[in-house]
């Protein structure tokens, strides 16, 4: 998910795990970063076999029935992705063929549009962006703030992004029973967004301060 965690060289990176990595390293630790679908998630967690999760998860009333989350890392408005300039809105996209990975919160949203459309559902990102450009979906969403790096990825393929259509609240994942870890995790995420490090790592990876505005969620 560019910018937020992705491999490139066998090397793990992005705004997210870097993120994470600052905090851990205040806290004399280090990263062990394993790779699981977004559906596999929250079971990663819930059965102990990680103790963060990250992947742009969305903080939602739903999702926090299984897990918990820390305090926001950033706010992201959602746009329309397509091939297709004309596409532009979620409206747009009636009787459209359109993709979206399992596990998501806009797996759930696309199923919920009030028109006909095909949905398709993929297991990663990747798969998503290949059935984009092979024209196997005519659209799919994705956040606003990694069109710069998805033209920078995939220069052969040039995408349309829409205008924003919502913003939502992204946080890291933990499980619902670890209250000292989100007490840390919050503790530590509030000393980079004080000391600079936070505003310079989202400069990097977006080009841009993405944190939540007061009143944003």
């Amino acid at each position: 998910m560019p910018s937020f965690s992705y491999v490139v060289g066998g090397v793990n990176q992005g705004f997210e795990l870097e993120l994470l990595g600052t905090i851990a390293g205040d806290m004399g630790l280090k990263l062990d970063v394993q790779h699981a679908p977004s559906s596999q998630l929250f079971a990663a967690l819930q059965e102990d076999r990680a103790d963060v999760a990250l992947a742009a998860l969305a903080i939602t009333s739903t999702r926090a029935q299984k897990v918990d989350f820390t305090q926001p890392t950033l706010c992201a408005s959602m746009s329309v992705i397509s091939s297709d300039p004309k596409l532009q809105m979620h409206t747009d996209l009636e009787s459209k063929t359109v993709g979206v990975v399992s596990g998501t919160v806009l797996e759930s949203y696309v199923q919920h549009l009030g028109f006909q459309k095909t949905v398709k559902v993929y297991p990663t990102i990747n798969d998503v962006t290949l059935a984009l450009f092979s024209k196997q979906i005519d659209a799919t969403f994705g956040y606003t703030i990694m069109k710069p790096i998805l033209e920078k990825l995939y220069p052969k393929f040039p995408v349309n992004f829409g205008p924003p259509l919502f913003s939502v609240p992204i946080g890291m994942a933990i499980p619902d029973n670890a209250a000292t870890l989100r007490s840390a995790l919050n503790i530590g995420l509030i000393k980079v967004m004080h000391d600079g490090r936070y505003e310079k790592l989202s400069q990097k990876c977006f080009g841009q301060d993405v944190r939540c505005k007061h009143g944003s969620y």
